[in-house]
């Protein structure tokens, strides 16, 4: 579709009409007669029954000079904020460390109060927002990491699962982990973001006191993780994974990157992931290439 020039037009009615462009997207200023005129019959008639709509181009263009203020100002602060977030994001990210490795010296030696536990698990769930936010500002390099590293899928879902067992909670919602402790090639540094996006997706848009199942199934040479939850908002199954697409609204906090990025993650590990839907039943499925299976006597 061709766009539309900046500038004063005349609809068909006899309105002065004028088209500019804020943020990316078209407006259009219509429903007023501006001298100068475009001195046509129509526009002389619709003057004459609404005197009231008369105003000036001159008018007009000062609103207009409003958004481009408005506009350089947004840019102005976001190149500002990209010179002092990285630093920011850093500074935050050592303090979250420090919080975690404290709380787990104190929980090993026994000497915590009851709010400790809390305190660990909120800086571990902030741990994996923090991998989140990093792997959405460098997708590119997200993209090029190694996956010559081994991961026990398993037991990498059951870490992440005790970490949203309390937010879970919150909700009256259990999770239950089934399956078996496969292996996959894979990236250490990325891949934990998969199971951290599927289970906070599932609790935070999942119908309160429900079930979160998550089964961990070797097929062949491929591995099928399948997380399932009951949800009343209607998610799209076709567009959930585009960047940006939500399907709560602004009922639910979010920006509708999580699960781009998981499948970003996946496509890069060599997988697929989809989703179904059944009435309110929700299943995220994702297929990996397998390494092998640990036996069932393994040591976990």
């Amino acid at each position: 579709m061709a766009l539309v020039p900046e500038g004063f037009y005349q609809c068909p009615f006899g309105f002065t009409s004028y088209s500019f462009y804020f943020l990316g997207q078209h407006y259009t200023i219509t429903g007023i007669v501006a001298f100068p005129r475009f001195e046509t019959e129509n526009e002389r008639q619709v003057a004459k029954r609404h005197p009231e709509i008369k105003t000036t181009r001159n008018s007009v263009s000062a609103l207009r000079q409003l958004f481009a203020d408005a506009e350089k100002l947004r840019a102005d602060t976001i190149a500002k904020a990209a010179q002092v977030f990285p630093q920011a994001f850093h500074e935050l990210r050592k303090l979250n460390g420090a919080i975690i490795q404290y709380a787990e010296k104190d929980i090993r030696n026994g000497n915590y109060s009851d709010s400790v536990k809390p305190i660990h698990s909120a800086a571990e769930l902030m741990r994996n927002n923090f991998d989140i936010l990093e792997a959405l500002s460098n997708i590119d390099s997200m993209r090029a990491l190694p996956i010559s590293a081994t991961i026990n899928v398993f037991d990498l879902i059951y870490k992440t699962k005790k970490v949203y067992t309390e937010k879970a909670a919150g909700k009256k919602m259990s999770i239950q982990l089934n399956g078996e402790r496969a292996i996959i090639h894979g990236s250490q540094k990325s891949f934990p973001t998969v199971p951290a996006v599927l289970i906070e997706n599932a609790i935070k848009y999942g119908k309160a006191g429900t079930l979160i199942k998550i089964d961990v199934v070797p097929i062949k040479n491929t591995l099928e993780v399948r997380v399932t939850n009951e949800s009343e908002f209607p998610i799209d199954p076709t567009n959930c994974f585009n960047r940006g697409s939500r399907y709560a609204g602004d009922s639910v906090e979010g920006g509708g990157f999580g699960l781009f990025l998981a499948r970003e993650i996946i496509l890069a590990h060599k997988g697929t992931i989809r989703c179904e839907r059944l009435g309110h039943c929700i299943n995220m499925i994702v297929h990996l290439p397998l390494k092998e299976v640990m036996p069932k006597d393994s040591i976990f």
